[in-house]
């Protein structure tokens, strides 16, 4: 037989399979429908293990068995969680209020910090008010000091501020906007000092981390400080050659600092991602992203049956983290981005059976990502 003939009839094995499949989906529709008219519960792991087994037993290749029928069961659970909650209870309202007209805001650092710039970008009239650190400036938003309040959530070489994801566990606060902006590092020292003098550099682990490259190879110890702008103004109080700050160029006249050196990260399409927080939900009518934060059964296949919903959904996955729950051992709670269309009613679907599905969902925002 050519392999024209061969795929010839796995297209008619197909759609025997696609038939039979089709049947199998009706069946499981009409236990969903008796499982939500009787209360009962749309997992029962009993019950796919026994499919599971069966299956293994009577084809001896449990390896494809399994594979085939995880995913089919998978899907059959998202069919039955849709009939069980049509309605994800999550409403998304577009808010036509322009935000950037706000001057309430607050970040952590000082003035000449990234964060600052972020700011100006999407608050071009802001008052900023400065905080030590970043759970400062959640815990003031959530006291209502400030109305909006900016932090860096992920780099593109340092990766995530797993502070921060920390932070949106612990508040009830909400993302209405992110800022991708471009991180060009600087290496600062006081004048008339050279690279070759510098043996300390004081910046935020994150930055200190995205010029680690440079620093190993010219031999520099890092000194972790809160904010690169604070390490700035703290190295020119030091007055001190041998001693520099990793921070942005406009804090060397600041500061009364020299530039050594730009451009000293380790990758050169450096930027990070700032996110604007909020207490109360807005959403923009441009909005295409949403974060969520959702806690999974812990047994296994429990990520992969999430990740099978969005895919089901056609949804583009932006960001998967995972953090642990403090106060349960060796479990997660994930956070997940995904590009979709924000007022649809498909996502909506989405969003019930996912909460259908996760122990918990929590909407952490809806928003759009200027670039």
């Amino acid at each position: 037989m050519d392999l024209k003939q061969l795929r010839d009839l796995i297209d008619k094995v197909d759609d025997q399979i696609a038939t039979l499949y089709m049947q199998r989906l009706d069946l499981v529709r009409q236990v969903g429908e008796y499982k939500k008219q009787n209360d009962v519960v749309v997992e029962h792991n009993d019950r796919e293990q026994q499919i599971l087994d069966r299956l293994a037993d009577k084809f001896g290749d449990r390896t494809a068995t399994d594979y085939l029928y995880n995913s089919i069961m998978t899907y059959s659970k998202m069919e039955q969680n849709i009939l069980q909650a049509k309605e994800s209870g999550f409403v998304f309202q577009k808010n036509q209020q322009d935000i950037s007209n706000e001057t309430n805001v607050g970040l952590a650092g000082t003035t000449g910090a990234y964060a600052e710039k972020a700011a100006k970008k999407l608050f071009p009239q802001m008052q900023p008010k400065f905080y030590t650190h970043f759970g400062d400036v959640f815990d003031a938003v959530d006291k209502g000091e400030i109305k909006y309040g900016i932090v860096p959530i992920e780099n593109s070489t340092a990766g995530s501020v797993n502070e921060v994801y920390d932070l949106l566990k612990e508040y009830d606060i909400k993302i209405v906007g992110s800022q991708r902006l471009t991180v060009n590092h600087c290496l600062l020292g006081q004048p008339g000092a050279e690279i070759g003098d510098i043996k300390k550099v004081y910046s935020h682990p994150q930055a200190l981390y995205q010029c680690k490259k440079f620093l190993d190879a010219n031999g520099i110890q890092p000194v972790e400080e809160s904010n690169t702008a604070v390490a700035c103004e703290l190295v020119a109080k030091m007055g001190d050659k041998t001693v520099g700050a990793i921070g942005a160029e406009n804090n060397a006249q600041k500061n009364g600092l020299s530039v050594l050196k730009c451009g000293v990260q380790n990758a050169e399409h450096n930027f990070t991602r700032f996110i604007v927080i909020s207490k109360q939900m807005t959403i923009s009518p441009d909005a295409d992203r949403l974060s969520l934060m959702v806690s999974l059964k812990h047994k296994p296949g429990s990520l992969f049956q999430l990740l099978s919903i969005l895919s089901s959904f056609k949804v583009d996955l932006l960001k998967l983290e995972s953090r642990p729950i403090p106060e349960q051992e060796f479990e997660f709670m994930f956070y997940v981005d995904i590009k979709c269309d924000v007022f649809s009613e498909r996502t909506q679907t989405m969003l019930a059976c996912i909460k259908a599905y996760c122990q918990t969902t929590t909407i952490l925002g809806a928003y759009s990502e200027v670039i």
